[in-house]
């Protein structure tokens, strides 16, 4: 059995372009409401994703602080927020997963970026162990997937795993 993990498809769900968009008003001042897309994770800590999002408005409220004249810019342009925040999120999806299945073996699945990473190109079809140098989801920007050798049979992170 094998559980198969897709970045692009979990972002699809839990954290698409539309909703993190809205996380932010024009004074860069979180909207807790919009972090209501937490609910449709069901295999993150929530507390844990709603922290991811108010870390990433954290440092665009200090860059703003150091450089006021970046405001505009920010806000202005939800493209980086959106992008932070979801590859905050596969980063912490990809730690959880390192944690849970430390000693799994995977295979690792190709990215879904348009422009793949070539490093992580060589990679592709091979057998890796969790726990054992980069995996996918290491690096910001990463859409690289695996399918992990377990007999779950559904993936299960965050609390009360």
């Amino acid at each position: 059995m094998a559980i198969t993990y897709k970045p692009d498809q979990m972002l699809k769900k839990i954290a698409p372009a539309s909703k993190i968009e809205k996380l932010m008003t024009k004074g860069v001042t979180l909207k807790k409401a919009a972090l209501s897309f937490v609910d449709d994770i069901d295999f993150l800590d929530k507390s844990s994703v709603k922290d991811t999002a108010l870390k990433v408005i954290k440092s665009y409220k200090k860059r703003i602080k150091d450089d006021p004249d970046q405001k505009d810019d920010i806000v202005d342009d939800p493209a980086l927020l959106i992008q932070r925040v979801q590859n905050e999120i596969v980063n912490q999806v990809a730690n959880q997963i390192r944690d849970k299945y430390d000693g799994e073996t995977y295979t690792w699945l190709p990215s879904s970026a348009d422009v793949p990473d070539p490093e992580h190109q060589l990679n592709y079809g091979k057998i890796f162990t969790l726990g054992d140098g980069e995996m996918p989801g290491d690096r910001f920007g990463c859409q690289c997937g695996m399918e992990i050798h377990t007999e779950d049979t559904k993936l299960r992170l965050g609390e009360g795993d």
